[in-house]
C-alpha cells in the first residue's frame, strides 16, 4: 500500500510537467512549437499548447530557460502583425521563491500587469523549473465581464475574431519585467498563421506555423 502510495505521488508529478502533450496536437488541442519545424520536447525551444475545458481555455508553457537569473517568458495575442495592443499570458520565474501566471498589457511602449483581472479570470495557475525548462499554466476563464471597465477594455475576447501569436522572454529584477530585445536572439517569436480560439471552431485545435 505505501508504495503504491508513493508511486501515485510520482505519477501525479510527472504528470505535472508533462505540458507540450504532442501527441494531442491537432487533434484536442492547438499546439505553437518553436523554433518551426520543430517537433518534440528534444527539438523544441518553447512549445505552447492550449484546448477547452467548460468555459475556460486551458493555456500551458514551456521553454527553456538556462539562465539562473529570474527570469520571465509571455505568450501574446495580437490582431495584426505588430506588437501593441495585445493581451499576454506571461509567467515569472524568480530565482528564489514562488513563480507566479498573470495576465497583462502591451502597449506600443509598455507593458501593465493586470492584477485584478489575473486574480478573476485565471485559476489554477503553476510556474515550475524542472531540468532546465520552465513550465507554467492556467485555465483562462473567457467570459472577462466579471472584469472592472478599466481592465476589461484591455484584454481581447480570445473567443472572437482571429490572433496572431507572439512568444517573447526576458529578465525579471526584484519582481519588475525587463523589456526583450526587440532584434536577434532575444527578439519575439511571431506566428506566420493566425489563430481562431473558439470552442466551435475546428481550427483552434491547429498546429500552427
Amino acid at each position: 500500500m505505501i508504495r503504491l502510495f508513493f508511486a501515485l505521488i510520482i505519477a501525479q508529478v510527472i504528470q505535472a510537467f508533462q505540458v507540450t502533450h504532442i501527441s494531442d496536437c491537432g487533434k484536442t488541442r492547438g499546439c505553437w512549437m518553436l523554433p518551426p519545424g520543430c517537433s518534440n520536447q528534444e527539438t523544441c525551444s518553447v512549445m505552447v499548447t492550449w484546448k477547452h475545458e467548460g468555459r475556460s481555455l486551458k493555456l500551458e508553457l514551456e521553454s527553456e530557460l538556462k539562465s539562473q537569473t529570474s527570469r520571465w517568458i509571455g505568450f501574446g495575442l495580437s490582431k495584426d502583425k505588430r506588437m501593441g495592443n495585445d493581451t499576454v499570458f506571461e509567467c515569472h520565474f524568480p530565482s528564489s521563491g514562488q513563480g507566479s501566471v498573470h495576465l497583462s498589457h502591451n502597449a506600443q511602449t509598455n507593458n501593465m500587469i493586470l492584477n485584478k483581472a489575473s486574480s478573476l479570470l485565471l485559476k489554477d495557475s503553476y510556474a515550475e523549473i524542472n531540468n532546465g525548462r520552465a513550465l507554467c499554466g492556467a485555465e483562462w476563464f473567457l467570459d472577462k465581464t466579471i472584469v472592472l471597465d478599466n481592465e476589461k477594455k484591455l484584454i481581447h475576447p480570445l473567443s472572437q475574431g482571429k490572433y496572431h501569436l507572439f512568444f517573447a522572454t526576458g529578465d525579471l529584477t526584484q519582481g519588475s519585467k525587463k523589456a526583450h530585445a526587440m532584434a536577434g536572439a532575444g527578439s519575439p517569436w511571431k506566428s506566420v498563421q493566425s489563430v481562431r480560439f473558439c470552442k466551435e471552431c475546428t481550427s483552434a485545435f491547429k498546429i500552427v506555423s
